[in-house]
């Protein structure tokens, strides 16, 4: 019993550390971000909100690749964006490369990054984490 409970304190050591490193976490302009090519956590905002958190096992790849170049199936937020806003791919990339930022972090592993990723969207319930099929409901007329 005390191995999982050993197991279990660990796992909130390192969830109070990386929540911390969050917190000294500032945003930056989502087209100027430069991760590390590392497992993490990334959190984005505009209009003044946070609107999606995500994670990666390769952090750079997903925000420079998966997210700043790609396509509708490539990344949920472009997906919604295009879907929910009716934009093209070129309008939502415009839309998050100047409107967009960004805080992130690297962990040490892409568990440890599921784990914070998962309490974030808990805590902080951003709009675009929200399943497509609900975000449509909502916008939908009385």
């Amino acid at each position: 019993m005390s191995s999982y409970q050993d197991k279990l304190d660990k796992l909130i050591q390192k969830l109070k550390q990386n929540m911390n490193r969050v917190l000294a976490t500032q945003e930056v302009p989502l087209a100027k971000a430069s991760p590390l090519k590392s497992p993490g956590v990334y959190m984005i905002y505009f209009n003044g909100e946070l609107q999606y958190i995500g994670s990666s096992e390769d952090i750079k790849k997903r925000i420079k690749t998966n997210l700043l170049s790609g396509n509708k199936e490539s990344h949920t937020l472009i997906n919604k964006l295009c879907t929910l806003k009716n934009w093209s791919i070129d309008e939502v990339r415009n839309f998050l490369k100047t409107a967009a930022t960004i805080k992130f972090i690297d962990t040490e592993t892409e568990d440890d990054a599921k784990i914070l990723e998962h309490v974030l969207v808990a805590i902080h319930h951003p709009y675009y984490n929200a399943p497509l099929k609900k975000l449509k409901k909502q916008m939908a007329p009385l």
